[in-house]
C-alpha cells in the first residue's frame, strides 16, 4: 500500500489489488471529513474507493512515457506495465505537490540530504541519463519522476550549483533536459520557442540553456509548480488536463480519445479562478504552436495549476518545432477543426473552431491575428540576438512566416 500526500497531509491510499493487479484509491476518512481539496477534477472528495480507470489516469499521468518508461523499467528491474511498483519506487518527488510513499513513511522532507553534483559528476549523469533516467540507482535512494517522453533530470539548484535529493522527499526546483542525439538542436529549438513565447505574451516556465564540460547542451527549466521564494520551498499542486479530465496515458492525443480543445474550454469554464483570462491563454497557446510547428502539443502538454482555491491554466512549457524535424508526424495533437495535419490549416479552420468554443469573430480581428504578426515580428527580432543563433531557429522562423501568412491570407 502507498500513502498519498498532498502537501505533505494524508489524501488517502494507493492499493494494488492482488488478485487483479488493479489500482483502487481511497480517500483518508479524515480527509472525506475536512473536505478536500480533492487531488484531481477527475477524483472529487468521497468516501467510495476509486476504480483503476480514475486511478490510471490520474496516478499513471504522473509517470515517464515511451523510451524514459522503458529504460526507468530496465534500470531498476521492474515490469514497464507496473505502474504501482514504478510509482513506489519514484513517487517521492513528482509533478505538483503528491508524494507517494510505502505505508509508515512520512510526507515531510527530511533535511540536510543534498548531494551537490560537480561539474564532472553532472556531465556524467546526463550523458547516461538514457541508459539511467533520473540517476536512478541500485539501491533506490533517488525518488524522482517526472511525466513525459523525454529525458530530464529533476535537480535542486542552491548557490553552490545543482544537487541531488538523496534518501528523502525534498522538492527539486528546476529541470534538466539534455540534448537527445536523435533530435539535434533541440535544447536550441526549444530555448527558443520558449523565449519566444514569452515575449509575446504568454506565461511560460523560465529557462536557460547551458552546456556540460564534454559540451553536451541541456535546457535549465525553472519548476513552476514550486514556490520557490518559500523556506523551505513549497510545492504547488497541479495536474495536467489528461488527468484533470480522466484520460489515460495512452490517450493523449485527440486521435487516440484524448482532449480536443473544445473539452480544455470547457473544463477552464468549470473550474478556473478566471476563466476569460485562462480561455484567451489557451487559444493563444494553441495558435502559437501552430506557427512554430508544434504538432505534439497534446493533452499532457496542458495543466492546471492550484496556486490558489481556484485553479489557473499553468505556465506552458514543452515549446518546440516539431516540423523541422521531417521525420516527424505533421498531425496535430489537437486538430484545428477539420484541419487535421499542420499544412491544412487555413483561416476558414480557425473560424469554424472559433464559433465552436465560443470565441467571436470580432476576437479574431482585434485579438488572434494581431497576435500573429507579433509573433512573426518578435520572431525575426530574436532570432538576431547571439544567443539564437543555431542554424534551426532560422529553420523555425521561415516555418513561422510561412504559416502566420497562410493564416493572414498573404
Amino acid at each position: 500500500m502507498l500513502d498519498v500526500f498532498l502537501h505533505g497531509r494524508l489524501v488517502g491510499t494507493l492499493r494494488r489489488k492482488e488478485d487483479s493487479g488493479n489500482l483502487q484509491f481511497r480517500y483518508d476518512p479524515a480527509y472525506v471529513e475536512d473536505g478536500g481539496p480533492p487531488l484531481s477534477q477527475n477524483m472529487p472528495i468521497r468516501s467510495e474507493a476509486y476504480p483503476p480507470r480514475a486511478c490510471l489516469a490520474f496516478f499513471g499521468n504522473l509517470l515517464p512515457e515511451e523510451d524514459v518508461r522503458t529504460q526507468m523499467a530496465l534500470a531498476t528491474g521492474i515490469s514497464v506495465n507496473n505502474d504501482y511498483r514504478l510509482l513506489e519506487r519514484f513517487g517521492g518527488d513528482v509533478a505538483g505537490a503528491v508524494t507517494l510513499l510505502p505505508e509508515g513513511e512520512t510526507g515531510s522532507p527530511e533535511p540536510g540530504t543534498l548531494e551537490l553534483i560537480s561539474d564532472e559528476r553532472l556531465d556524467e549523469l546526463l550523458v547516461d541519463l538514457p541508459q539511467r533516467p533520473f540517476a536512478a540507482d541500485e539501491d533506490g535512494e533517488i525518488r524522482l519522476s517526472l511525466a513525459g517522453a523525454q529525458q530530464k533530470l529533476p535537480v535542486v539548484e542552491t548557490e553552490d550549483g545543482f544537487a541531488l535529493p538523496h534518501g528523502s522527499q525534498s522538492p527539486t526546483t528546476h529541470i534538466l533536459k539534455p540534448e537527445p542525439a536523435r533530435f539535434p538542436a533541440l535544447v536550441a529549438n526549444e530555448f527558443f520557442c520558449m523565449r519566444l513565447a514569452a515575449e509575446v505574451g504568454l506565461l511560460v516556465s523560465e529557462v536557460r540553456r547551458a552546456h556540460t564540460l564534454s559540451g553536451l547542451a541541456f535546457l535549465v527549466v525553472t519548476r513552476y509548480d514550486r514556490d520557490l521564494t518559500q523556506e523551505p520551498i513549497r510545492r504547488l499542486h497541479q495536474e495536467d488536463l489528461c488527468q484533470a479530465l480522466g484520460r489515460l496515458p495512452s490517450e493523449k492525443y485527440q486521435q487516440d480519445g484524448g482532449p480536443t480543445l473544445r473539452d480544455a474550454v470547457d473544463l477552464i469554464d468549470r473550474v478556473s479562478a478566471v476563466p476569460a483570462r485562462d480561455r484567451q491563454q489557451l487559444w493563444l497557446a494553441l495558435v502559437f504552436n501552430v506557427l512554430i510547428g508544434n504538432c505534439d502539443a497534446h493533452g499532457k502538454n496542458y495543466s492546471l495549476l492550484y496556486d490558489s482555491p481556484a485553479p489557473s491554466l499553468a505556465p506552458l512549457y514543452d515549446l518546440v518545432s516539431t516540423a523541422v524535424y521531417p521525420p516527424l508526424t505533421t498531425r496535430l495533437a489537437m486538430s484545428i477543426d477539420g484541419a487535421r495535419r499542420l499544412e491544412a490549416v487555413d483561416p476558414a479552420a480557425w473560424r469554424i473552431l472559433a464559433d465552436d468554443v465560443g470565441f467571436s469573430s470580432r476576437y479574431i480581428q482585434q485579438r488572434m491575428l494581431p497576435f500573429v504578426a507579433d509573433v512573426v515580428s518578435a520572431a525575426g527580432a530574436l532570432a538576431g540576438r547571439g544567443e539564437h543563433d543555431a542554424p534551426v531557429v532560422a529553420t523555425i522562423v521561415d516555418g513561422i512566416r510561412t504559416r502566420a501568412g497562410r493564416l493572414l491570407g498573404e
